[in-house]
Protein backbone atom coordinates (compact mmCIF):
# COMPACT_ATOMS: atom_id res chain seq x y z
CA UNK A 1 0.00 0.00 0.00
CA UNK A 2 1.23 3.60 -0.96
CA UNK A 3 1.61 5.95 1.92
CA UNK A 4 0.92 9.57 1.20
CA UNK A 5 2.66 11.63 4.08
CA UNK A 6 1.33 15.43 4.26
CA UNK A 7 3.34 18.31 3.68
CA UNK A 8 3.53 19.02 8.05
CA UNK A 9 4.71 15.16 8.29
CA UNK A 10 7.67 15.55 6.02
CA UNK A 11 8.30 18.65 7.59
CA UNK A 12 8.29 16.91 11.12
CA UNK A 13 10.43 13.93 9.97
CA UNK A 14 12.99 16.91 8.60
CA UNK A 15 13.25 18.21 11.44
CA UNK A 16 13.41 14.85 13.69
CA UNK A 17 16.56 14.45 11.48
CA UNK A 18 18.08 17.39 11.36
CA UNK A 19 17.77 17.65 15.26
CA UNK A 20 19.30 13.67 15.91
CA UNK A 21 22.29 15.26 13.35
CA UNK A 22 22.63 18.14 15.51
CA UNK A 23 22.92 15.71 18.68
CA UNK A 24 25.36 13.35 17.40
CA UNK A 25 27.53 16.57 16.46
CA UNK A 26 27.57 17.69 19.84
CA UNK A 27 28.43 13.49 20.96
CA UNK A 28 30.76 13.53 19.16
CA UNK A 29 32.63 16.84 20.27
CA UNK A 30 32.10 15.66 23.32
CA UNK A 31 34.30 12.96 22.82
CA UNK A 32 37.18 15.36 21.22
CA UNK A 33 37.13 16.98 24.53
CA UNK A 34 36.80 14.36 26.39
CA UNK A 35 40.06 12.90 24.55
CA UNK A 36 41.92 16.11 25.93
CA UNK A 37 41.87 14.97 29.62
CA UNK A 38 42.60 11.85 31.52
CA UNK A 39 40.46 9.78 34.25
CA UNK A 40 36.67 9.63 33.25
CA UNK A 41 34.24 11.94 32.02
CA UNK A 42 30.57 11.66 32.14
CA UNK A 43 28.45 14.29 30.88
CA UNK A 44 24.04 14.50 29.97
CA UNK A 45 22.54 17.52 28.34
CA UNK A 46 18.75 17.32 29.00
CA UNK A 47 16.58 20.47 27.13
CA UNK A 48 13.58 20.58 29.42
CA UNK A 49 11.18 22.14 26.95
CA UNK A 50 11.28 18.94 24.97
CA UNK A 51 13.15 15.83 27.46
CA UNK A 52 15.08 15.49 24.38
CA UNK A 53 18.52 13.89 25.94
CA UNK A 54 22.33 13.90 24.89
CA UNK A 55 24.60 11.91 26.87
CA UNK A 56 28.20 10.75 27.07
CA UNK A 57 28.97 7.80 29.49
CA UNK A 58 25.07 8.90 30.86
CA UNK A 59 24.70 5.57 32.68
CA UNK A 60 28.39 5.41 34.32
CA UNK A 61 28.63 6.08 38.38
CA UNK A 62 30.65 8.86 39.59
CA UNK A 63 31.56 10.07 43.16
CA UNK A 64 28.58 12.85 43.87
CA UNK A 65 31.05 15.06 46.44
CA UNK A 66 29.06 18.19 47.42
CA UNK A 67 26.68 17.61 44.86
CA UNK A 68 25.02 15.38 46.85
CA UNK A 69 24.27 18.41 48.51
CA UNK A 70 21.25 18.81 46.46
CA UNK A 71 19.61 16.19 47.35
CA UNK A 72 20.15 16.96 50.85
CA UNK A 73 18.25 20.33 50.60
CA UNK A 74 15.26 18.26 48.62
CA UNK A 75 14.66 15.99 51.51
CA UNK A 76 15.16 18.82 54.17
CA UNK A 77 12.55 21.17 51.95
CA UNK A 78 10.06 17.98 52.32
CA UNK A 79 9.74 17.96 55.48
CA UNK A 80 9.18 21.59 55.73
CA UNK A 81 6.06 21.20 53.15
CA UNK A 82 5.20 18.47 55.27
CA UNK A 83 5.19 20.70 58.55
CA UNK A 84 7.95 18.69 60.17
CA UNK A 85 10.35 21.32 59.97
CA UNK A 86 9.85 25.72 59.24
CA UNK A 87 11.98 27.89 57.62
CA UNK A 88 12.18 30.54 60.68
CA UNK A 89 13.26 27.46 62.48
CA UNK A 90 16.19 27.87 65.17
CA UNK A 91 18.61 24.85 64.37
CA UNK A 92 21.04 23.99 66.50
CA UNK A 93 24.63 23.00 64.91
CA UNK A 94 26.45 20.54 67.61
CA UNK A 95 29.97 19.94 67.99
CA UNK A 96 30.15 17.33 65.64
CA UNK A 97 28.64 19.01 62.69
CA UNK A 98 31.22 21.35 62.90
CA UNK A 99 33.80 21.69 60.10
CA UNK A 100 36.30 23.84 59.20
CA UNK A 101 37.63 25.12 55.84
CA UNK A 102 34.52 25.75 53.96
CA UNK A 103 31.76 27.26 55.97
CA UNK A 104 30.78 30.40 57.35
CA UNK A 105 29.06 29.12 59.93
CA UNK A 106 32.00 27.40 61.28
CA UNK A 107 33.23 31.34 61.63
CA UNK A 108 30.37 32.16 64.00
CA UNK A 109 30.23 28.90 66.19
CA UNK A 110 30.97 28.57 68.97
CA UNK A 111 29.50 32.43 69.69
CA UNK A 112 26.12 31.74 67.56
CA UNK A 113 25.08 27.47 68.40
CA UNK A 114 21.83 28.10 66.91
CA UNK A 115 20.65 29.50 62.99
CA UNK A 116 17.44 30.09 60.69
CA UNK A 117 16.94 26.89 58.33
CA UNK A 118 16.24 29.22 55.45
CA UNK A 119 19.92 30.71 56.32
CA UNK A 120 21.59 27.05 56.49
CA UNK A 121 19.70 25.34 53.21
CA UNK A 122 20.88 28.86 51.14
CA UNK A 123 24.54 28.60 52.81
CA UNK A 124 24.60 25.34 51.90
CA UNK A 125 23.78 25.27 48.55
CA UNK A 126 25.17 28.30 47.70
CA UNK A 127 28.21 28.23 49.44
CA UNK A 128 28.70 24.91 49.93
CA UNK A 129 28.77 24.95 53.60
CA UNK A 130 30.31 21.46 55.20
CA UNK A 131 29.15 22.45 58.55
CA UNK A 132 25.31 22.55 57.65
CA UNK A 133 24.98 19.99 55.25
CA UNK A 134 26.51 17.92 58.43
CA UNK A 135 23.74 19.82 60.44
CA UNK A 136 20.60 19.06 57.87
CA UNK A 137 22.07 15.58 57.06
CA UNK A 138 21.29 14.52 60.79
CA UNK A 139 18.42 16.14 61.19
CA UNK A 140 16.72 15.06 58.22
CA UNK A 141 17.22 11.30 59.42
CA UNK A 142 20.41 10.72 57.50
CA UNK A 143 20.51 8.35 55.19
CA UNK A 144 17.81 5.98 55.51
CA UNK A 145 15.49 9.02 55.46
CA UNK A 146 16.97 10.20 52.29
CA UNK A 147 16.91 7.03 50.82
CA UNK A 148 13.28 6.43 51.61
CA UNK A 149 12.81 10.13 49.87
CA UNK A 150 14.81 9.27 46.73
CA UNK A 151 12.64 6.07 45.93
CA UNK A 152 9.21 7.57 46.74
CA UNK A 153 10.76 10.40 44.11
CA UNK A 154 11.16 7.50 42.02
CA UNK A 155 14.43 8.81 41.52
CA UNK A 156 17.35 6.61 39.73
CA UNK A 157 20.99 7.54 39.01
CA UNK A 158 21.02 9.36 42.45
CA UNK A 159 21.79 7.83 46.23
CA UNK A 160 22.99 9.39 49.07
CA UNK A 161 24.46 7.14 51.43
CA UNK A 162 26.61 8.96 54.18
CA UNK A 163 27.69 12.45 55.30
CA UNK A 164 30.04 14.06 53.37
CA UNK A 165 32.40 14.28 56.19
CA UNK A 166 32.25 9.91 56.37
CA UNK A 167 32.88 10.29 52.62
CA UNK A 168 36.07 12.10 53.69
CA UNK A 169 36.78 9.88 56.19
CA UNK A 170 36.70 6.25 54.03
CA UNK A 171 38.47 8.57 51.35
CA UNK A 172 41.34 9.27 53.36
CA UNK A 173 41.55 5.90 54.98
CA UNK A 174 40.51 6.64 58.75
CA UNK A 175 38.88 4.23 60.24
CA UNK A 176 39.35 4.23 63.46
CA UNK A 177 37.61 7.52 65.05
CA UNK A 178 35.89 8.19 68.53
CA UNK A 179 32.06 8.29 69.00
CA UNK A 180 30.45 11.08 67.24
CA UNK A 181 30.17 13.26 70.37
CA UNK A 182 33.66 13.01 70.59
CA UNK A 183 34.48 14.25 66.96
CA UNK A 184 35.53 17.25 65.84
CA UNK A 185 37.18 18.37 62.55
CA UNK A 186 40.82 19.27 63.91
CA UNK A 187 40.76 15.53 64.92
CA UNK A 188 39.66 14.45 61.47
CA UNK A 189 43.07 16.60 60.15
CA UNK A 190 45.11 14.91 62.83
CA UNK A 191 43.72 11.38 61.78
CA UNK A 192 44.19 12.30 58.02
CA UNK A 193 48.04 13.42 58.62
CA UNK A 194 48.87 10.61 60.89
CA UNK A 195 47.32 7.95 57.86
CA UNK A 196 50.44 7.43 55.31
CA UNK A 197 50.19 8.52 52.05
CA UNK A 198 49.87 5.30 50.24
CA UNK A 199 47.47 3.73 52.60
CA UNK A 200 45.14 7.35 51.30
CA UNK A 201 46.06 6.73 47.74
CA UNK A 202 44.45 2.62 48.00
CA UNK A 203 41.45 4.62 50.41
CA UNK A 204 40.79 6.72 46.86
CA UNK A 205 40.49 4.00 44.76
CA UNK A 206 38.33 2.15 46.80
CA UNK A 207 36.19 4.71 46.74
CA UNK A 208 36.41 5.65 43.23
CA UNK A 209 35.37 1.85 43.05
CA UNK A 210 32.12 2.26 45.76
CA UNK A 211 28.84 2.56 44.23
CA UNK A 212 27.73 4.57 46.96
CA UNK A 213 27.15 8.39 47.22
CA UNK A 214 27.27 8.42 43.62
CA UNK A 215 25.58 9.98 40.84
CA UNK A 216 25.50 9.30 36.76
CA UNK A 217 25.03 12.03 34.30
CA UNK A 218 21.84 10.72 33.03
CA UNK A 219 20.36 10.90 36.65
CA UNK A 220 21.04 14.08 37.65
CA UNK A 221 19.95 15.62 34.91
CA UNK A 222 16.93 14.23 35.01
CA UNK A 223 16.50 15.01 38.80
CA UNK A 224 17.05 18.48 37.75
CA UNK A 225 14.57 18.41 35.15
CA UNK A 226 11.73 17.38 37.71
CA UNK A 227 12.71 19.54 40.46
CA UNK A 228 12.42 22.66 37.97
CA UNK A 229 9.09 21.50 36.99
CA UNK A 230 7.71 21.47 40.66
CA UNK A 231 7.26 17.61 40.51
CA UNK A 232 8.60 17.13 43.96
CA UNK A 233 8.08 19.96 46.18
CA UNK A 234 5.71 22.73 46.87
CA UNK A 235 6.00 25.61 44.42
CA UNK A 236 7.59 27.80 47.25
CA UNK A 237 10.27 25.16 47.83
CA UNK A 238 10.69 24.68 44.51
CA UNK A 239 11.88 28.54 43.72
CA UNK A 240 13.59 28.80 47.15
CA UNK A 241 16.21 25.82 45.77
CA UNK A 242 16.74 27.61 42.54
CA UNK A 243 17.23 30.71 44.15
CA UNK A 244 19.77 29.41 46.21
CA UNK A 245 21.19 27.47 43.42
CA UNK A 246 21.23 30.50 41.07
CA UNK A 247 23.44 32.30 44.05
CA UNK A 248 26.08 29.88 43.95
CA UNK A 249 29.30 31.35 44.54
CA UNK A 250 31.50 28.42 44.21
CA UNK A 251 34.04 27.37 41.24
CA UNK A 252 32.27 30.09 38.07
CA UNK A 253 34.91 28.32 36.35
CA UNK A 254 33.64 25.32 35.57
CA UNK A 255 29.83 25.10 34.42
CA UNK A 256 29.88 29.05 33.76
CA UNK A 257 33.62 29.32 32.57
CA UNK A 258 32.85 29.39 28.96
CA UNK A 259 28.90 31.03 28.79
CA UNK A 260 28.67 34.15 27.55
CA UNK A 261 29.01 37.17 30.32
CA UNK A 262 25.34 37.75 32.27
CA UNK A 263 23.99 33.81 31.73
CA UNK A 264 22.33 32.34 34.64
CA UNK A 265 23.24 29.11 35.91
CA UNK A 266 21.45 27.33 38.63
CA UNK A 267 23.81 24.90 39.66
CA UNK A 268 26.07 22.81 42.07
CA UNK A 269 29.64 22.08 42.44
CA UNK A 270 31.66 19.16 43.57
CA UNK A 271 34.98 18.64 44.69
CA UNK A 272 37.20 16.03 46.77
CA UNK A 273 40.21 17.46 46.45
CA UNK A 274 43.56 14.97 45.23
CA UNK A 275 45.41 12.24 46.82
CA UNK A 276 49.06 11.57 45.62
CA UNK A 277 48.04 13.86 42.55
CA UNK A 278 44.87 11.42 41.85
CA UNK A 279 41.61 14.13 42.04
CA UNK A 280 38.47 11.33 43.16
CA UNK A 281 35.73 14.05 41.67
CA UNK A 282 35.49 17.67 40.29
CA UNK A 283 31.80 17.75 39.17
CA UNK A 284 29.18 20.60 38.20
CA UNK A 285 25.36 19.56 37.62
CA UNK A 286 22.82 22.81 37.23
CA UNK A 287 20.11 24.30 34.81
CA UNK A 288 21.29 26.43 32.29
CA UNK A 289 18.79 29.33 31.45
CA UNK A 290 18.99 30.10 27.76
CA UNK A 291 15.94 32.63 27.31
CA UNK A 292 14.26 33.15 31.10
CA UNK A 293 11.73 30.57 30.34
CA UNK A 294 14.14 28.18 28.50
CA UNK A 295 16.05 25.76 30.68
CA UNK A 296 18.65 23.15 29.89
CA UNK A 297 20.00 20.48 32.55
CA UNK A 298 23.69 19.67 32.16
CA UNK A 299 25.80 17.63 34.71
CA UNK A 300 29.78 16.56 33.82
CA UNK A 301 30.98 15.03 36.21
CA UNK A 302 34.63 14.27 35.95
CA UNK A 303 37.02 11.10 38.04
CA UNK A 304 40.06 9.72 38.98
CA UNK A 305 41.92 12.80 37.15
CA UNK A 306 45.52 13.46 37.89
CA UNK A 307 45.00 16.89 35.73
CA UNK A 308 45.43 20.12 37.23
CA UNK A 309 42.50 21.64 39.09
CA UNK A 310 42.36 24.45 36.07
CA UNK A 311 42.72 21.73 33.51
CA UNK A 312 39.87 19.97 34.93
CA UNK A 313 37.30 22.82 35.12
CA UNK A 314 38.13 23.87 31.62
CA UNK A 315 37.43 20.84 30.28
CA UNK A 316 33.68 20.78 31.70
CA UNK A 317 33.30 24.49 30.92
CA UNK A 318 34.08 23.46 27.11
CA UNK A 319 31.35 20.71 27.23
CA UNK A 320 29.09 23.21 28.67
CA UNK A 321 29.56 25.47 26.17
CA UNK A 322 29.60 22.94 23.81
CA UNK A 323 25.50 21.91 24.69
CA UNK A 324 25.03 25.63 25.29
CA UNK A 325 25.42 26.65 21.13
CA UNK A 326 23.42 23.63 20.76
CA UNK A 327 20.25 24.01 22.49
CA UNK A 328 20.40 27.84 22.59
CA UNK A 329 19.11 27.78 18.60
CA UNK A 330 16.67 26.31 20.01
CA UNK A 331 15.23 28.34 22.39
Amino acid sequence: MLTVLTRRQCVLMLGASFRAAEERKLYEEWRRIAKTTDGTMGVAALYLPSGELVSLNGDERFPLASVCKIPIAMNILALVDEGKLALDQQIEVLPRDVWAGVSEIEKRWPAERRFRLDEMIDLMVSKSDNTVVETLFRIGGGEQAIAKRLSHWNIEGVRVDRSERQCARDRNGVVRYPPADEWTDRLLENLMDKTPLAKRYRATLRYLADPRDTGTPNGTVRLLSRRFQGEMLSKLSTTRLIESLKATTTFPTRLKGLLPPGTVVAHKTGSTGAVNGLAAATNDSGVIFLQDTTQLAVSVYVKASTRTDSERDLVIARLARAAFELFRSRA
